[in-house]
């Protein structure tokens, strides 16, 4: 008798149809760990960037100005946060080759501004560069901007730790540094197919001084749905929805946006680094914002 040992198309199914069940209960649990990696980096990231801003305040008795922008007789010195932190992030080349007598726009500077600080990139978002019409990368995003306060770009209707030419000490931080928001995440949010180059999404622009670039406001909750409002494109999509304004006025405003389930990762001014819940109340998310406002926060409410 010829005995022949085989699988049967049934159990032959059967084995391909466990696998599968194994292989759909694995991938979730690979995802999830992935995603604990990224934000152990994003939180690290931040904290990288509370040292250097502490740093910064032993070295000059202040915190950086949340953007610099004065005028002089050949026109207007623009210059991002970002160029004040280089010395304290290890970046000694980077601020060398930065101009600091020259607006961060022109084109002296585009070598710096093309330069990726990878302190400032979370993981779990895409590094996005602006390309030019001749394909030269001429700007790159960045993941965590600093706190512009309760409502828009210009118009604070409580006092912030940065602003226009203003960068706040210690002792200006009357609501204590464990109770009030340095930096936050944002989405670098991409420059849609088909739209011109020179009209560009500014959030997450840490090479740029211009209004809802690098600034933060907690007029909306994270990851909000509401719309940041600005020179940006609508992209709901991409948890980045935007009502596109162009002109340079200053109700200018972006909130604070990741790709982290659940919420955003927050620097306080104690240098602590708290992961935030998108469902925090928006009273205490706005309180956090302000610098000297008088609100009681307890630990539990963030």
């Amino acid at each position: 008798m010829n005995d022949r040992r085989g699988f049967t198309l049934i159990e032959l199914l059967v084995v391909i149809a466990i696998i599968g069940v194994l292989i759909a209960l694995l991938l979730p649990a690979v995802q999830s760990a992935r995603e604990a990696a990224r934000r152990a980096q994003c939180s690290n990231n931040l904290k990288q960037i509370g040292l250097a801003l502490h740093n910064y305040h032993d070295a000059w008795g202040r915190f950086p100005m949340g953007s610099v922008q004065v005028q002089t007789p050949s026109g207007a010195y623009r210059r991002p946060f970002l160029a004040s932190l280089l010395p304290f992030l290890e970046q000694r080349n980077l601020f060398e080759s930065y101009n600091y007598d020259l607006s961060f726009q022109v084109s002296a500077n585009e070598t710096t501004r093309a330069s990726i600080v990878s302190v400032f990139s979370c993981p779990t978002d895409e590094q996005q560069r602006f390309v030019n019409n001749g394909g030269n990368v001429t700007d790159v995003k960045g993941n965590y901007g600093v706190n512009w306060g309760q409502n828009t770009y210009g118009d604070q209707i409580l006092p912030s730790p940065f602003g226009l030419n203003y960068g706040a000490t210690f002792a200006e931080i009357r609501d204590g540094t464990t109770n009030t928001l340095l930096m936050a995440e944002l989405i670098q949010a991409p420059h849609p197919l088909g739209q011109p180059v020179d009209v560009i999404d500014r959030r997450g622009r840490i090479w740029s001084d211009q209004p809802s670039s690098h600034q933060i406001s907690s007029r909306i909750g994270p990851n909000s749905r509401a719309a940041d409002y600005g020179a940006c494109w609508d992209r709901p999509d991409l948890r980045s929805p935007c009502i596109r304004n162009t002109g340079q006025g200053p109700q200018h405003y972006i909130g604070s946006r990741s790709f982290h389930p659940g919420g955003v990762h927050t620097l306080l001014g104690d240098g602590s680094v708290r992961f935030v819940k998108d469902s925090i109340d928006l009273i205490v998310w706005r309180a956090l914002s302000s610098r000297a406002g008088g609100e009681v926060i307890s630990g539990d409410q963030f």
